[in-house]
């Protein structure tokens, strides 16, 4: 079962690669089983890591008043995350039925980007589920994991905003992060469930009613790391099929454009930078190096992003009120 898991390759039958015919096609269970496998073991390490190292503040040094507005507060946001987080995966893979083999294969892998993952740890330890008793571990609020997770998708969505400004103003992407919503594999399903990138940071400031510790900051690179690692062993790089027997010459790579052929995978980029994004200062996969290499360099960027922009931006709003100011 481990060495099924495992990620074969992008031409590999059970990711939907290889030769395009009805004899060779395979039904997602490696995605499908990857998606538990990978949400199984974040989901709790995390609520662990949580439980045994971070110290939530005392109730007796909170305003009794402001606690209960903010239990209110998370109370209410938490329900519409698990809403949008539900339109999301169900509309997403309801739009994989007709849109070909690779797009079967791909949406579940998709669905284990961090930025999804941050909707759904959002709306659990934000208490969707918390009855006031405290009695199931699992669904105990947590406010600090979503804070967290918002902190580890940081950088990409302030990136966001410099693409979004960039192409209202020029017509082009400064950074390349949005880039991907023009691709040919992009649906108009997945163009239309896209908007958190730009409200989930706000949103979760606004739901915490409090400043960001510094503990946000250091589960945040739990989170990340955790993330990363489980997508590299899961998921290829890519999804790759072919029309000729031999799936050489001109078969493998008849169109990297085609998205019944070809499809860009790189979940939280975890087997290179994310292509669009082309400044040479950011390229850490040039030399091909290898697998554990290239996690470092990759994490130890990744969280310093993240920490500038926690210090620079997501503190000092959560410090200044800025739920009071939406």
């Amino acid at each position: 079962m481990i060495k099924y898991l495992a990620q074969a390759g992008p031409t590999h039958p059970k990711h939907g690669g290889g030769r395009l015919t009805s004899a060779n096609a395979q039904f997602p269970i490696h995605p499908l089983l990857s998606f538990i496998v990978h949400y199984s073991i974040v989901i709790p390490t995390i609520f662990l890591v949580h439980d045994l190292f971070f110290i939530p503040k005392a109730a007796s040094s909170v305003d009794l008043a402001q606690y209960e507005e903010t239990i209110h507060r998370q109370t209410v946001i938490s329900r519409f995350l698990f809403t949008y987080t539900i339109i999301l995966f169900t509309t997403r893979c309801a739009s994989s039925f007709n849109a070909g083999r690779l797009r079967q294969h791909a949406v579940t892998y998709e669905l284990t980007w961090l930025c999804n993952s941050t909707l759904l740890m959002g709306s659990i330890t934000f208490g969707v589920f918390d009855d006031g008793a405290a009695t199931n571990w699992l669904f105990r609020r947590r406010p600090l994991i979503a804070t967290a997770c918002c902190i580890g998708v940081s950088i990409d969505q302030v990136l966001w905003y410099v693409d979004l400004v960039g192409y209202m103003v020029s017509g082009k992407f400064p950074v390349g992060v949005m880039k991907y919503l023009t691709w040919p594999q992009t649906l108009w399903i997945d163009r239309l469930t896209c908007t958190h990138h730009l409200w989930t940071m706000p949103l979760f400031i606004y739901a915490s009613n409090n400043e960001l510790g510094f503990d946000s900051f250091k589960l945040s690179v739990c989170i990340v790391t955790i993330k990363v690692c489980l997508s590299r062993w899961l998921t290829p790089h890519c999804i790759q099929a072919f029309k000729s027997k031999d799936g050489g010459g001109n078969g493998a790579a008849e169109t990297k454009s085609d998205p019944q052929i070809h499809r860009y995978l790189n979940v939280n980029l975890c087997h290179e930078l994310w292509r669009d994004i082309t400044f040479s200062f950011l390229q850490i996969s040039h030399d091909k190096p290898p697998g554990w290499l290239y996690l470092w360099r990759l994490l130890w960027r990744w969280q310093l992003f993240n920490y500038l922009v926690f210090v620079g931006i997501l503190s000092p709003l959560s410090r200044i009120g800025f739920a009071s100011l939406l």
